[in-house]
């Protein structure tokens, strides 16, 4: 008897070709490639964060297009000239670790804008005290007063009281006005007008902004430099972040942003 094929049998299904299905190559995403260190060029895995050689930190392959900022590490975008979160300038190069990028302020150029920071109090100061002076002698404090006191004999135990008083006065508006002007500046621009001038900033340690308090305290730490007769200020000199006596208690450091 002639058998007739599966196919043309009414009852029984046809039975459908094998379907192999083969991974698409095409589409296939390539492997991670390896972080090159931009400090000291050693080739990283591409799970690390730091450098395996020399500890920096690696760039980040998610903002290979972006511009990172060697203060707070924050990306920005590849037009931006300065950061939008601390305002720190940022680098040309795109992409990487800018953390060696910071530069530190060094002596001579703090010296030069304390310097400038100086011959603005001084003028300050000295028109603040001119006025005390006026308010307790009088406007002919300058002829009547002076010329007491280089008659010794004419000048009485009350008076003597009163110029220690008004001295120690003039000490203190002084006092204030420094610490005043030091702690708005710095608080609010991160910058006094010394270190405006020669391109310079004080920030935290990752390049964020200081707060008011954190001037402040960096403005009273100041004087503690006046305890070693200014020699603390050396310091600045031979430390590797150029940090003085008043940066390491308030935890602060001074950079270029040129």
């Amino acid at each position: 008897m002639e058998q007739k094929p599966a196919g043309d049998n009414p009852g029984v299904a046809p039975q459908q070709p094998e379907i192999i299905l083969s991974p698409d190559t095409t589409t296939a995403s390539p492997p991670a490639a390896n972080k090159i260190c931009p400090n000291c060029g050693t080739v990283n895995p591409q799970p690390s964060v730091f450098c395996l050689k020399c500890g920096n930190k690696l760039p980040d392959a998610t903002n290979a297009d972006k511009k990172i900022c060697a203060g707070c590490h924050a990306p920005n975008a590849a037009s931006a000239q300065y950061c939008f979160k601390c305002g720190l300038q940022l680098p040309d190069k795109l992409g990487g670790s800018s953390e060696k990028q910071m530069q530190y302020a060094g002596f001579w150029i703090r010296l030069v804008a304390s310097l400038l920071d100086g011959i603005f109090l001084y003028i300050v100061d000295s028109i603040i005290m001119a006025i005390v002076l006026v308010v307790v002698y009088g406007a002919d404090f300058s002829t009547s007063w002076l010329s007491d006191l280089q008659s010794y004999s004419t000048i009485s135990e009350s008076e003597i009281w009163s110029f220690l008083g008004v001295f120690l006065i003039l000490i203190l508006v002084s006092i204030v006005v420094n610490t005043a002007y030091n702690t708005i500046a710095i608080g609010k621009w991160g910058r006094t007008l010394g270190k405006a001038a020669l391109k310079l900033k004080v920030v935290k340690p990752d390049g964020s902004r200081v707060s008011y308090w954190r001037a402040l305290g960096r403005a009273l730490a100041y004087y503690l430099n006046q305890v070693t007769f200014s020699l603390s200020f050396l310091i600045i000199a031979f430390t590797n972040k150029k940090r003085g006596l008043h940066d390491y208690i308030a935890d602060t450091i001074v950079i270029k942003t040129d």
